[in-house]
């Protein structure tokens, strides 16, 4: 038998690459100047993210200091409530099933509690433009912290305003730096690992903290691999087994390996950066990667701080979008990355009736509304599709049927993000992508000064859509609201009184006026927008060997170590609707700010909570009764449906996307 024999080098190569395997297989215009300043530089852009394949990515145009707030303001919020439920077939449950309708949002939407909308409906997931929805995830650069949004309707009150409920009212979702951000850097935010683990089959696998640190401990194999020894001194070219094209046809190699894990992927890229690794950390080399000139991104990238969010001057519009800086005839006011639905009937909202198995379902012929987040999308009269901008303060322009000033055309210069053969692509096509993959621009048609409002036009159906609306619509006394002015509410017998509609936030601010006793409340009732709730443990050493004849009556002081809150994780578990029976003062109050008592006033209250019992799904309701209770450990919440987002005359209408630059491919239905 002849054997053929490889050349030195290779024959190196080889026999290294062997090992390798052992190791890894054990790893089972627009571009028109705008007046950009030194005393008032672009703050933010957006630009071809420095992680491979990525896409877009968001990146420091200037230096941010720990903790400082990123970005002129923070992002608006948009909840889409009871989506799946929705869009179940006829005969559906309320609870979670397998979706299958298309919503790419879906990979854009953040948990509620994370947001602050933990009580605004049953089940909601929440899309936030900006940072909410632009910036990607790098488990070992993470720079961003990102916060609550506040609930501030803008002064668009629901009793005077046609304009209340059209706009969402979940406002300045702010975002902070995590650490000192140079300029220039990459902004990553925390998707948390599950986003990555829970799509496997719609991404490449991407690393998250662990695979770091196995990916670490290879380098440190490979370097002894290399050198034969772990000492760092020895890494050194004339040390190593192999010279520099073997060194980098091995690594190329291991990064090509068939069998992908996330632990390869942490791997750095190319072999001289392997070698840095091997004695230092590969997030130093990450963090050299993620960083950009600024030249390059006042080149490359597309500024996306041109506009804020301040009062409009259009009544009953809320907030508007107004320049931050002097933007010529034909510049770029913003960028705004697109999030495609292939069917707008994803959006719908429908009347609740009772389905052949005695459950809520809803009711196919009764489609009422549809989700706030479609006043904020662009779509065409014949055409299914509908296109969501979710980059910074692009929500916050008006319409103006005569006097814009600027327009929306499509992306010319941005590849990394922008695939304009998808406008020739049927929308079958689009109903395939569950990724961001087109992107618009609104121009300047004329110079814009700073401080100046920026309007475009949505378009004559949204014109005559509003007109309609607003001629129908008649102000609302308070004394008529009986809990009967927003969808799937339980109607009052009493109404909202002189008060009217009242947040929580409003009460749980006021924590110097005492809180009402059950009693008092006969005759000065709550909002019935708001609910008491205690945060107690109801939890108890008490074992139900059989089912109760009477229900069980529990009475106890508050314990504060009992009922304190021991993390984030267990707060939803112990607080519970409660009666407040008793307000006495507490004898330890003192209006020094040293002593322990921070609050007048102790309550007696009394809840009623459902228990498990046995296998069979039977439950057990208890009684408790709790004395002692600090304010500090009760709380008000807004009751599900009664936010501005659910008000029944409320508009409802997307933007025209303009007929010149709406692909033909898309118009799919009859006007």
């Amino acid at each position: 038998m002849t054997m053929a024999v490889l050349p030195s080098p290779l024959r190196r190569t080889a026999a290294a690459a062997a090992a390798i395997f052992s190791i890894v297989s054990c790893w089972t215009v627009a571009n028109a100047a705008v007046d950009e300043d030194e005393s008032n530089p672009c703050q933010l852009y957006v630009a071809e993210s420095t992680i491979p394949n990525a896409g877009l990515g968001v990146f420091a145009g200037t230096s941010f200091r720990k903790n400082q707030m990123i970005g002129r303001v923070g992002d608006p919020a948009f909840p889409v409530v009871d989506q799946d439920w929705h869009n179940s077939p006829e005969g559906g449950s309320l609870s979670k099933h397998e979706a299958d309708y298309h919503w790419p949002l879906t990979n854009y939407d953040w948990n509620a509690p994370d947001i602050g909308m933990d009580h605004e409906a049953e089940d909601i997931s929440v899309t936030v433009t900006g940072f909410g929805a632009a910036p990607n995830c790098h488990f070992r650069l993470l720079n961003v912290h990102e916060h609550k949004a506040t609930y501030d309707n803008a002064g668009l009150d629901r009793y005077n305003s046609p304009g209340a409920g059209a706009s969402t009212p979940w406002f300045n979702r702010t975002s902070t730096a995590a650490k000192d951000i140079e300029a220039g850097s990459e902004l990553y935010v925390d998707y948390g690992p599950n986003w990555f683990l829970s799509r496997d089959g719609v991404f490449e696998l991407v690393p998250v903290a662990a695979s770091f640190e196995k990916a670490q401990a290879f380098l440190q194999e490979y370097g002894k691999l290399l050198v034969g020894s772990d000492n760092p001194n020895d890494l050194v070219e004339d040390k190593m087994a192999l010279d520099d094209d073997a060194q980098r046809d091995l690594w190329e190699i291991i990064k090509t390996f068939p069998y992908p894990t996330r632990e390869r992927q942490a791997l750095p890229e190319n072999h001289k950066h392997a070698v840095r690794a091997i004695h230092g950390d590969i997030q130093v080399i990450e963090y050299e990667s993620s960083i950009r000139p600024v030249e390059y991104l006042q080149e490359h990238g597309k500024c996306v701080d041109n506009i804020v969010p301040g009062k409009s001057g259009i009544p009953h519009a809320g907030r508007g979008a107004f320049a931050t800086r002097f933007i010529p005839k034909g510049g770029l006011v913003a960028p705004a990355p697109l999030v495609h639905i292939a069917d707008r009937a994803a959006a719908n909202m429908y009347e609740e009736r009772i389905g052949s198995k005695g459950n809520i379902v809803r009711n196919e012929t009764g489609m009422i509304k549809q989700q706030i987040i479609i006043n904020y999308m662009f779509g065409h009269p014949k055409s299914s599709v509908l296109l969501f901008p979710y980059s910074s303060n692009v929500a916050y322009f008006n319409h103006h049927a005569t006097e814009y000033n600027a327009e929306v055309r499509w992306a010319t210069d941005a590849p990394w993000i922008h695939h304009e053969e998808w406008l020739e692509k049927p929308v079958s096509f689009l109903e395939e992508q569950w990724q961001s993959g087109l992107m618009l621009e609104f121009i300047a048609l004329r110079d814009i000064q700073p401080g100046e409002e920026v309007f475009i036009n949505y378009g004559e159906e949204w014109q005559k859509a509003w007109d309609e609306h607003v001629k129908h619509w008649k102000p609302i006394p308070v004394e008529n609201d009986y809990n009967n002015l927003t969808m799937w509410t339980k109607e009052s017998k009493t109404n909202n009184g002189q008060e009217g509609y009242v947040r929580a936030e409003v009460f749980n601010s006021d924590t110097e006026t005492p809180l009402r006793t059950m009693d008092e409340q006969t005759t000065d009732p709550y909002p019935h927008s708001v609910q008491l709730m205690c945060r107690v443990n109801l939890n108890h050493n008490t074992a139900y060997i059989f089912e109760p004849d009477t229900i069980p009556f529990f009475k106890r002081d508050f314990d504060t170590k009992k009922d304190g809150i021991p993390d984030d994780s267990e707060e939803d578990k112990h607080i519970h609707k409660c009666n407040i029976t008793e307000r006495y003062e507490d004898e330890e109050y003192s209006e020094d700010e040293e002593e322990e008592s921070d609050h007048e006033y102790l309550y007696t209250a009394e809840l009623e909570v459902q228990k498990p019992f046995g296998d069979t799904g039977d439950v057990i309701v208890e009684r408790h009764e709790i004395e002692m209770i600090p304010r500090e450990a009760i709380e008000f919440v807004n009751l599900h449906y009664t936010s501005d987002v659910f008000l029944k005359n409320s508009f409802r209408h997307e933007m025209k996307l303009p007929d010149e630059i709406f692909p033909k491919a898309w118009m799919n239905k009859e006007q």
